[in-house]
């Protein structure tokens, strides 16, 4: 593996330069920094420094995020955030992003030429994301500074040394892997200060998946909370199409529509998810120990059958899969979809009035329909260059952005300009609340400079760690609690609770990424499983299907299928945390 990634690098190498040197041109950067280059070691501190004064220093950041480039401030340390944050702790930051095909790829790029600033910040949810394998090659090669003992020193990060604070992905993958005996290269962030993944909080809470029209709801005189299996699901639909119900235009409508943001075969996981066995990745264990694929189930025929009826008695859109988003939004607002198969409180569609209700959810293969959670997890990351002056600085700094008063300051900007302390908690003054109602970006970034629950400066709002939002501001993000933007969505998470469900661990494909999995990763990666319900879904025939799933079996077989489900049996076995299976 390590020849595969040093080939790998070798050749992104070649690219890297081209990159880089065209990227300065294009490259977005804080264009108003003090010191040389970005980047200074410690100078000394003013007489009257506070207790959180770090260093008279900036800190270069480059930021693989994209939500982090496209709301960078005009002149960021002239916002009312960062004069009040450099008064506090003697930072400033020139943070710089650099558009691309993906952030991943520009990251590889400038990585393998060697090209790290200060620090670096990437997405990074769980160690099965494209990053990471990135990230880790260049933690493996020196670039990144150990941090590992400074943290005992830090008032946030400190906690990351506790034996149950990190979720078990970030300790044992990411932060603490065993080759590293102990150094620490690699930090995430949004790890909230206690597991709470099992509490139901309905003002935060994402409701998501199927939504149908209120007023068929009523015609049809349904509870649209009990509908939960697949053959109420199908009877509905057909009560639906029985109905003679007509859209915007006059046109019969759809019973099912694809989701709101386009065809996509994401939606089976809320249309068929009776039949989704396969519930890590494709994969789960029987209840007699043998992991399988779903392929080599026979869900895959139910799954694909089931579609094939709805398809084929005219109940579902044919352009259910294939939809672009443009059409997928028009006739979704034209409620040419009676149901919806994805959107989720949080669009205007659905909060702005009451013309849709959720509906569901379906119960999965065990006949439960509670939300599978997989306990803590992080949002994030970010990683010290090892040539960066006083990287305990640096740590520092995060490391107050991190503390409650940190926190106020990222989250809310500045006490008596974008809010005031009302009986010991936050509240947005009228004008910010306004102006975050009216999604106000220069006032919001470019004044302010706060990340008010990621509608501004998305820098602030990524690298906090350490959350805990209602306990600390009484309310689930800036303006949640006085807000009437989104009170509908808050009304829904009430009306339509989500019971959940622990499952703890990573999908199972994500530990392709092992080493001596390099050539079975290559060659999965070739095979899309998705696409193959998709094709087989419009298949002419029965017979057909069978050709289609009985090629895929085989070519995940060819992949090396086998080695891979040996490798995780192992794993699985000596940890039945490290993947999320479930059964009956």
């Amino acid at each position: 593996m390590k020849k595969t990634f040093l080939k790998r690098f070798l050749t992104l190498g070649l690219i890297a330069a081209l990159v880089v040197s065209s990227a300065a041109a294009c490259s977005k950067s804080d264009k108003n920094t003090s010191d040389n280059n970005g980047s200074s070691g410690t100078t000394d501190a003013p007489a009257d420094k506070p207790d959180t004064w770090i260093a008279d220093r900036t800190i270069t950041i480059q930021a693989y995020v994209d939500d982090i480039g496209n709301s960078l401030p005009k002149d960021l340390n002239n916002t009312e955030v960062m004069k009040e944050i450099t008064k506090r702790t003697g930072i400033k930051l020139n943070i710089q992003y650099t558009p691309g095909d993906s952030d991943s790829s520009v990251m590889a790029a400038q990585l393998a030429s060697g090209t790290v600033p200060d620090v670096i910040v990437s997405y990074l949810n769980d160690s099965t994301r494209p990053e990471f394998p990135i990230l880790l090659k260049a933690a493996r090669e020196g670039m990144f500074a150990d941090v590992s003992g400074y943290l005992k020193d830090t008032k946030v990060y400190s906690r990351y040394l506790e034996d149950d604070y990190l979720p078990n992905d970030t300790k044992k993958n990411i932060t603490f892997r065993d080759e590293f005996d102990g150094a620490a290269y690699i930090l995430q962030f949004s790890i909230d200060s206690e597991d709470r993944s099992l509490q139901y909080n309905p003002e935060d809470a994402y409701v998501g998946g199927l939504y149908i029209q209120k007023s068929i709801v009523d015609a049809l005189g349904i509870d649209p909370y009990k509908v939960n299996t697949q053959e109420q699901f199908y009877d509905l639909l057909v009560k639906i199409k029985n109905g003679g119900f007509k859209d915007d235009n006059g046109n019969a409508v759809y019973p099912l529509g694809p989701k709101y943001w386009g065809g996509s075969s994401d939606t089976l996981e809320y249309i068929t998810p009776g039949y989704n066995w396969g519930v890590s990745d494709g994969y789960n264990i029987t209840d007699d120990g043998t992991i399988k694929h779903e392929i080599d189930t026979d869900y895959v025929y139910e799954k694909i059958n089931y579609v094939r009826k709805l398809l084929a008695e005219g109940l579902m859109n044919p352009e259910f899969f294939t939809m672009d988003s443009t059409r997928a939004e028009e006739v979704s607002k034209s409620h040419n979809s009676a149901i919806m198969a994805d959107v989720h409180n949080y669009q205007e569609i659905i909060y702005g009035s009451d013309d849709w209700t959720p509906l569901g959810p379906l119960n999965d293969f065990t006949g439960n329909n509670s939300k599978v959670v997989h306990g803590k997890s992080g949002y994030g990351a970010f990683a010290i260059s090892a040539d960066a002056k006083n990287p305990e600085e640096i740590l520092k700094f995060f490391d107050y952005l991190s503390t409650p008063e940190g926190q106020m300051l990222s989250e809310y900007g500045v006490e008596g300009v974008s809010y005031n302390m009302v009986d010991g908690k936050p509240v947005l003054t009228d004008e910010a609340l306004a102006k975050l109602n009216e999604g106000d970006k220069d006032y919001l970034v470019n004044k302010i400079g706060a990340g008010f629950g990621g509608a501004g400066f998305a820098f602030f709002d990524y690298v906090l760690t350490n959350l805990d939002r209602l306990n600390n501001f009484g309310e689930s993000r800036p303006g949640a609690g006085s807000s009437t933007t989104f009170a509908r969505s808050v009304e829904i998470a009430k009306d339509y609770p989500r019971t959940l469900k622990l499952v703890p661990g990573l999908d199972a494909t994500a530990y392709l990424s092992a080493d001596s999995l390099a050539d079975v990763k290559a060659q999965m990666s070739l095979l899309n499983y998705k696409d193959m319900l998709v094709q087989a879904i419009y298949a002419n025939s029965d017979e057909e299907v069978k050709k289609i799933v009985e090629s895929f079996r085989e070519q995940l077989k060819q992949a090396g299928n086998d080695t891979f489900i040996e490798y995780i049996g192992k794993l699985y076995k000596d940890d039945k945390e490290s993947i999320d299976f479930y059964t009956k």
